[in-house]
């Protein structure tokens, strides 16, 4: 979060005292240096780390729930996929985070709509129930009634993200087809509305805007919807059209830091925190920098891969094929500590372009 300002991180983190939550205190003190803290992470992994012949295993991890979903968006790659859409088994599941170890933060993400695997509760109640941090993304169209609401509120994962593809009806609906736009905007405010009444902490409220050729100029609109909520906001995160593979090409857009500037500012002239996520050409740097790879990615069929930054970019068979492992057969620390994954790491602080990261949006390294 390296946009937000002191006073917002410690507003946050007093969430954490306030609800007791003090397992997850500690485990915050990974994630600040080795994550939300760019400069130092791509440091202590990659120059001093490897110097003292340390070779840290992830304290981050993100699991892919399901690849069902009832909507056929534009810019994603599920749409265009032959593939066949599954879901991961809470067995499963189990499976892959006790043998990784109790992770200090988890996110649960991917190409799907979590809400279409029965077990994706309960999942989120697991991962609470081990103390970890644990982050959340949806665009909250699939909820079967309030009561689901209510459900995941009880649960409280840590961050809530909410996705969005346009700020107006039209344009997210023209994106995201099959949604419905107006329910989005109805769960949102049902959500807000019942933490209050629930008199909860948790989940804290975030959004993910996806930037386009066409819902660029609509997010000033949608900062506005968002203060309109009068509720606290852990972070927006911007982040512009990551992948423009051929059906996806149309909609990509650039955002140079003219406009980024505009947007920090509006957003700021309204109490909210924005962080844009480093992902245009402009902004690639050399491999080096890399922290990415600390958060290594389990496809809903087990499958490992460096981190999610090489999905959305219909390469789905290609990751597969360059899997590092498969995580419902091999405990993870098994695969993380293999002669391949090692060298993959060593590429990186060297400076080379590991063969599993060519089509990484972000960084750069020699071939």
């Amino acid at each position: 979060m390296p946009s937000m300002s002191l006073n917002h991180k410690l507003k946050l983190f007093s969430n954490f005292i306030k609800a007791r939550r003090f397992r997850e205190i500690y485990n915050m003190f990974w994630v600040y240096p080795l994550w939300w803290n760019h400069k130092m992470s791509s440091f202590l992994l990659n120059r001093l780390f490897p110097k003292l012949g340390i070779d840290l295993f992830p304290p981050f991890l993100e699991i892919e729930p399901t690849t069902v979903c009832n909507f056929r968006c534009k810019i994603c790659e599920r749409t265009y996929w032959k593939e066949p859409s599954e879901s991961m088994s809470f067995r499963d599941f189990k499976k892959v985070f006790d043998d990784f170890g109790r992770p200090k933060w988890i996110g649960l993400t991917g190409i799907g709509s979590g809400y279409l695997n029965k077990d994706y509760h309960k999942m989120m109640a697991y991962i609470k129930s081990r103390g970890t941090i644990i982050e959340v993304f949806d665009h909250f169209g699939n909820f079967k009634d309030d009561n689901q609401i209510k459900e995941l509120i009880e649960i409280g994962p840590d961050f809530q993200f909410v996705s969005i593809y346009g700020g107006t009806k039209k344009t997210s609906e023209y994106i995201c087809k099959g949604s419905n736009f107006d329910n989005v905007v109805k769960n949102i405010r049902t959500f807000v509305r019942l933490k209050k009444q629930m008199k909860k902490r948790f989940p804290i409220l975030s959004f993910h805007f996806i930037v386009t050729k066409q819902s660029k100029d609509e997010l000033f609109e949608f900062i506005d919807f968002i203060k309109s909520l009068n509720t606290e906001i852990g972070e927006v995160l911007i982040t512009p059209l990551l992948h423009g593979f051929k059906h996806a090409r149309g909609f990509q857009v650039k955002v140079d830091e003219a406009y980024r500037k505009k947007i920090v500012n509006y957003a700021r002239s309204k109490g909210l925190p924005v962080t844009f996520n480093q992902c245009s050409e402009e902004d690639k740097t050399d491999i080096t920098n890399c922290k990415q790879y600390i958060m290594p990615f389990i496809f809903v069929g087990g499958g490992v891969t460096p981190c999610c930054g090489q999905n959305e970019n219909n390469q789905r068979t290609w990751q597969h094929e360059n899997s590092l492992g498969d995580a419902l057969k091999t405990p993870f620390r098994k695969i993380w500590y293999s002669e391949r994954y090692v060298n993959l790491r060593k590429q990186i602080r060297q400076n080379k372009c590991p063969k599993e990261c060519i089509n990484c949006p972000v960084y750069i390294g020699k071939g």
